[in-house]
């Protein structure tokens, strides 16, 4: 049946856009003739990606969760899946294949919402933050950047008790920071007030040393035009609370 899921993330959807994807860097990889030595191949991720999306699918269709298996079986599968697909996205960058890199990363999306939707906890965000980014980039619909904005609050949710520590915070580049800034940007973009303060909340919470300017850039871009004047006051509201935060 086909997914009413703008986005594509089911497992079906991200299996689909996997398999696809391997074929150029499989190609790419036997022409580079890379000595491998002790090091994972992509055919042996690519393995492993099959494997734990097969296992993902079983427990899918099973009608109940086996109680012979572990709770947090799904969050071990999903996140072993998410491992593989990272370290593909490794390969594909180093053998220049971008397209296949952001197909394996958006892949990572679809095995993280597979976590979220058995109740389990993210351990590994990289490549889903970097999924959940070029499906953001690749939509101007405010109702499919509503659904990227929403998806990455679950993303959040799901990986705070992880995360939400933020201990490498001399990293501007951390996934937890930029997974948090995307959300309030994605969910401005699809100009929807409720996610926006949802969003804007978590900014303030997380990262009260970035929402200072993260506001004041935000009020200047929706200032310019194009935004209803109940989203720039939102805006404006969450600008004058970041300020008051730092004073």
């Amino acid at each position: 049946m086909a997914s009413t899921d703008p986005l594509n993330v089911s497992l079906e959807g991200s299996l689909a856009r996997f398999e696809q994807a391997t074929r150029s860097v499989l190609a790419a990889f036997a022409q580079a003739q890379i000595p491998t030595g002790n090091q994972v191949t992509p055919v042996m991720l690519m393995d492993g990606v099959r494997q734990m999306f097969a296992v993902m699918q079983k427990l899918d269709a099973a009608e109940s969760w086996d109680p012979a298996l572990p709770e947090d079986d799904p969050e071990q599968l999903g996140d072993y899946a998410i491992g593989f697909l990272m370290d593909l996205s490794t390969w594909a960058d180093r053998l220049h294949e971008r397209q296949s890199k952001k197909a394996f990363d958006v892949a990572a999306v679809g095995a993280a919402a597979w976590v979220i939707r058995h109740g389990g906890r993210l351990r590994t965000l990289e490549p889903v933050v970097n999924g959940l980014a070029a499906l953001a980039n690749a939509n101007q619909e405010p109702e499919t950047l509503l659904r990227v904005a929403q998806l990455m609050e679950q993303v959040i949710r799901a990986a705070q008790d992880n995360f939400a520590a933020d201990l490498d915070q001399a990293d501007p580049g951390r996934p937890w920071r930029i997974l948090l800034l995307n959300h309030g940007i994605s969910a401005t973009r699809a100009q929807n007030p409720a996610q926006m303060e949802k969003a804007f909340q978590l900014i303030l919470e997380h990262l009260p040393q970035d929402a200072p300017t993260f506001f004041d850039e935000g009020l200047r871009q929706v200032s310019q035009g194009g935004f209803p004047p109940a989203l720039v006051e939102i805006m404006r509201t969450y600008q004058q609370k970041a300020a008051g935060a730092m004073h």
